[in-house]
């Protein structure tokens, strides 16, 4: 009859409109970017860093690795040219006891030193969970409590060990993920008054 074939056609034409040919991309991949550009490159400094492998050449064009000095320690601090949300950390490092076991990351707060760096509350506190990546690499994925990296102006991120008791610790990138707040670019405030 002509109301079951019309009825027959409506149930396709929304069944192919309900599971489209190519997938939606995910609200991550949608909402938030590698904040790469936004890191004011300046403000990068890291405490415990090999002269020879250091913490700023662990960003792009560089790409190289970053490695501890003295023992397992690294204590990085990264600050952004704009006000951004954090949603995630991404790490990768070489497939041997030298990768961090755990990550304290502070939210808006510049440590200067590791004893303020293992004293202080971090606003987040993580074992890292390494997973297989790329040409040997492993790769750890750190989602923030979200609430709590809503308005960053910057970072502080300390590794106060590495999974095996290494003499040292080494990462082979460092990627954060997220959205700019706004597009005001914190050195053209203007103060007013």
């Amino acid at each position: 009859s002509t109301q079951s074939t019309w009825g027959h056609f409506l149930s396709v034409y929304f069944f192919s409109f309900s599971f489209p040919l190519f997938p939606k991309p995910s609200p991550l991949e949608m909402q938030f970017q590698d904040l790469v550009d936004s890191i004011e490159k300046t403000s990068l400094q890291c405490l415990n860093e090999r002269p020879d492998r250091p913490f700023h050449q662990l960003f792009p064009p560089s790409g190289a690795i970053l490695e501890s000095d003295a023992d397992e320690q690294l204590l990085m601090n990264v600050g952004f040219k704009q006000i951004v949300k954090l949603h995630t950390i991404e790490l990768l490092a070489p497939n041997d006891g030298r990768r961090p076991k755990t990550l304290k990351i502070f939210a808006n707060q510049l440590l200067q030193d590791f004893a303020e760096a293992e004293d202080r509350p971090a606003t987040q506190e993580v074992q890292l969970e390494w997973k297989a990546h790329d040409d040997g690499r492993l790769k750890a994925v750190v989602p923030t409590r979200f609430v709590k990296f809503q308005a960053i102006g910057n970072v502080s991120l300390f590794v106060p060990d590495n999974v095996e008791g290494a003499e040292t610790s080494v990462l082979g990138a460092l990627t954060f993920y997220g959205c700019l707040l706004e597009e005001t670019n914190m050195k053209n405030l203007k103060k007013v008054g």
